[in-house]
């Protein structure tokens, strides 16, 4: 990721940014490309790094917190999910960081796998099917008091059931326990 073009702090937060990524650890990478945007804002290379390290660590926080490895998508895109959320939402954060990442003259690893992660994540959330599958699981929208109250009748009659399947077979142990004696 060294350039001749860019200052000596620049290029040496960067490269360090650079190693700790392909060492996987993300955090320290994030924190050298924090730096070197902070102290070079101006520079779009610097603004590229931190936006794609950004991408890695939302993309493995979001993965560490699913049990099942699934990447939460909206996480890596930088969206909120919520009843607001529209295609169009998720369709203008995706141009938006494909813009950023697409800003450095001379590509790293990290930017290329930020970019990866950020069309795989909007290619996934515009298929309907996969978004269906891949969105994280949040808890469920509230229900209505009628549905509950089905719910519950519901599940009384299955615990009723239940609870007259075992009399029926305890009546047959004793009916058969009382033909034994006769």
């Amino acid at each position: 990721m060294a350039s001749s073009a860019f200052p000596f702090a620049l290029r040496k937060q960067l490269d360090a940014a650079e190693k700790c990524f392909s060492d996987g650890n993300i955090k320290s990478a994030k924190m050298h490309a924090d730096m070197a945007a902070a102290l070079f804002s101006s520079v779009p290379e610097a603004q590229c790094a931190q936006a794609a390290f950004k991408v890695h660590s939302t993309a493995a926080a979001a993965a560490s917190k699913d049990k099942l490895g699934k990447t939460d998508h909206y996480a890596v895109l930088g969206v909120k999910l919520n009843d607001a959320t529209t295609p169009d939402a998720v369709r203008k954060q995706h141009k938006a960081l494909c813009a950023l990442l697409a800003t450095s003259k001379d590509t790293s690893a990290a930017v290329a796998a930020a970019h990866k992660l950020v069309d795989e994540a909007f290619s996934a959330l515009t298929d309907i099917k996969k978004a269906e599958v891949m969105a994280p699981a949040y808890p469920p929208k509230s229900t209505s008091n009628q549905q509950q109250a089905e719910r519950r009748k519901a599940k009384k009659k299955q615990e009723e059931e239940y609870q007259a399947a075992a009399a029926a077979a305890y009546q047959d142990e004793e009916d058969d326990a009382v033909s034994l004696f006769s």
